[in-house]
């Protein structure tokens, strides 16, 4: 295993969720009156602080050079405000750090410590109305990308897995003549013309593999599925790309092809995949949804009933959807004493960020709004959690198991390690 494929396992999908999340709220941040006055400072590790402070020194007097006076105010006292807080950094630490600074919407510093989950490859300074968050999202991806293959003679199924993500590339069908009842010369006949057709549609296929594979999805390694004759004929075809050949690691019997087909296959080489969100996540869901079908007692579903297990110490791991991802906002006036909570999907918290800052507070009229607090349902659950001893899984929705936790079960969910109540 590769440094990099061990740094990203150990990285939870809580971490992962957390990321995202952060990276999400910085891309709704603006420049308070949309002046190139946000500062994105990328550190990478074994950099050393005092020079990153020599750096910083040099940009704030460079300010005072800009021509908009309210622009180079803004831009110092971002830098103002970095500097005030690096002093308590002692380094970058191993994977370096990543810090967003500047007046927002808000009409207030904001300032945003990241220590990013791998090794930050560049080392930037930039100033913008945006925080430039690109280099942190392109993290979020998983490197680990394998191929997934259904090959039978009567179609094929070309996709990939990546982290949570199950993409189906290309499904064709084939013409390959069946089984007939001919006899004589003309069974003879039939079967040569079938196998040339089944031959050639082989390495029809091998073409797809070839392009989607070392061109436009290039893959770390490979699992065939299909009916074992087809399977055998298929490797055998010398179009086949001699690279993803020794690329194959697990050649499995599956029935289907298309989704189905992809589905069995994932099932029947779990022990291939195990490094990968998806398989995880499916053996989750599926351990949950078996104790509840089974009766057993050792699975609840709905935000009150877990955390009320959580909160009795029962609770093994929560599966909680990352469609449920909801954060729940203080929202203050500077001007006066008002203040509300309210509730906001991460998917929306964008537009109420750009909503909010047009706002005027509906107190005292004055534009003084602001967000004061914030924290989301996964980090609350998370923290309740990790204080009982059990552990919080974020489920994607991108596959079928994830979809019906969401789906069918409210997307918050827990396998419990006793049963709480009577009658089981």
């Amino acid at each position: 295993m590769t440094q990099t494929e061990d740094k990203e396992k150990k990285r939870t999908s809580v971490e992962r969720y957390l990321l995202k999340h952060e990276i999400e709220k910085l891309e709704a941040k603006r420049s308070h009156n949309m002046s190139t006055s946000l500062i994105s400072l990328y550190i990478p590790p074994g950099t050393r602080l005092s020079d990153i402070n020599s750096q910083l020194r040099d940009e704030y007097g460079t300010a005072t050079n800009i021509k908009d006076k309210n622009t180079g105010k803004a831009v110092q006292a971002a830098i103002s405000s970095i500097m005030s807080r690096m002093k308590n950094l002692s380094s970058p630490g191993e994977n370096g750090l990543v810090i967003f600074c500047g007046i927002t919407q808000s009409n207030k510093v904001e300032y945003f410590l990241i220590n990013p989950p791998e090794q930050i490859g560049i080392k930037l300074y930039l100033c913008d109305y945006v925080f430039h968050i690109n280099h942190l999202k392109e993290m979020l991806e998983s490197k680990k990308r394998y191929g997934l293959a259904i090959v039978a003679r009567g179609g094929a199924t070309i996709a990939t897995i990546q982290g949570s993500r199950l993409n189906i590339i290309r499904e064709e069908d084939s013409y390959v003549p069946g089984k007939h009842k001919m006899g004589g010369q003309s069974q003879a006949r039939f079967q040569r013309l079938t196998e040339e057709a089944a031959q050639r549609w082989y390495t029809k296929v091998a073409g797809m593999m070839n392009e989607a594979y070392l061109e436009d999805n290039p893959v770390e390694a490979i699992i065939i599925g299909g009916p074992a004759l087809s399977k055998a004929q298929y490797l055998e075809n010398k179009e086949l790309d001699y690279r993803l050949r020794e690329k194959v690691i697990g050649i499995y019997d599956v029935g289907y092809t298309g989704i189905v087909g992809i589905r069995e296959l994932l099932d029947r080489a779990q022990s291939k995949l195990t490094d990968f969100e998806l398989v995880r996540e499916r053996l989750l869901t599926q351990k949950f949804m078996e104790n509840l079908g089974k009766d057993t007692g050792l699975a609840t579903y709905g935000e009150k009933q877990v955390r009320d297990a959580l909160e009795r110490g029962a609770v093994e791991v929560v599966l909680v959807s990352e469609d449920v991802d909801r954060v729940n906002l203080v929202i203050k006036c500077e001007a006066c004493d008002y203040q509300k909570v309210e509730s906001v999907r991460t998917k929306e918290y964008s537009d109420f960020v750009k909503e909010l800052s047009s706002k005027k507070c509906p107190k005292c009229n004055e534009d003084k709004v602001h967000i004061d607090e914030e924290k989301d349902l996964i980090t609350e659950l998370n923290e309740l959690a990790e204080s009982s001893g059990a552990s919080l899984e974020v489920i994607s929705t991108s596959h079928e198991d994830g979809a019906t936790l969401y789906g069918a079960f409210g997307g918050v969910a827990a396998i419990l390690r006793y049963k709480l109540y009577e009658g089981y």
